[in-house]
């Protein structure tokens, strides 16, 4: 259910760049924390000596259907702009990871919380977090209760004590945002 915003955002960059190195796209993803961004359509990416760079701050903006960074006008700047920087490959992964990130947190999905009895391996059609209830003594073993809360992509949420179904039971529709939150307060309760 879970697909990693980084993971597609590296895999857009990959795409869009075919013939890129493994150490292009890896100085892209180190310079990922080091944009910011300062108006639409113009970013700021801190300067790192370990990855070569010379000034502290250079601007990256798009103008004209293409991507421009200040280190495009330094000596080695005519290759650094047929080659595509790593500045401006930062600024493109960062776009993407946020744009992944407002999307999946826009994202719907199902979650559902019970009390189920289970003596083997409790699983899920989702993601599955369960509690023991009660105190965990020779009564617990011989009959174990977990509070379990589940998060799926699926309405219908089946919950299985080894391969025996224990709950069926239809999801409520949530932001997957607020399934997160709820996440939290399960963990501490």
């Amino acid at each position: 259910m879970r697909r990693d915003p980084l993971r597609m955002a590296v895999e857009k960059l990959k795409a869009d760049f075919p013939g890129k190195s493994y150490s292009w796209i890896k100085r892209a993803v180190l310079r990922l924390g080091d944009v910011k961004e300062v108006r639409d359509g113009l970013y700021l990416v801190e300067g790192r000596r370990e990855l070569g760079d010379w000034k502290p701050l250079y601007q990256v903006w798009f103008s004209q259907g293409r991507w421009y960074c200040t280190c495009y006008f330094t000596a080695f700047g005519l290759r650094r702009r047929r080659d595509i920087c790593t500045h401006v490959a930062a600024v493109m992964l960062y776009r993407r990871y946020k744009r992944a990130l407002e999307k999946l947190q826009n994202k719907r999905v199902y979650v559902a919380e019970a009390v189920v009895e289970c003596r083997q391996r409790l699983s899920a059609n989702g993601e599955l977090y369960a509690k023991p209830i009660g105190a965990r003594d020779l009564t617990f073993f011989a009959n174990p209760r977990y509070r379990v809360l589940v998060i799926s992509e699926a309405r219908r949420i089946v919950v299985r004590c080894g391969s025996y179904d224990v709950l069926e039971v239809e999801g409520e529709e949530v932001p997957l945002a607020t399934a997160k939150f709820l996440v939290e307060r399960f963990h501490e309760g």
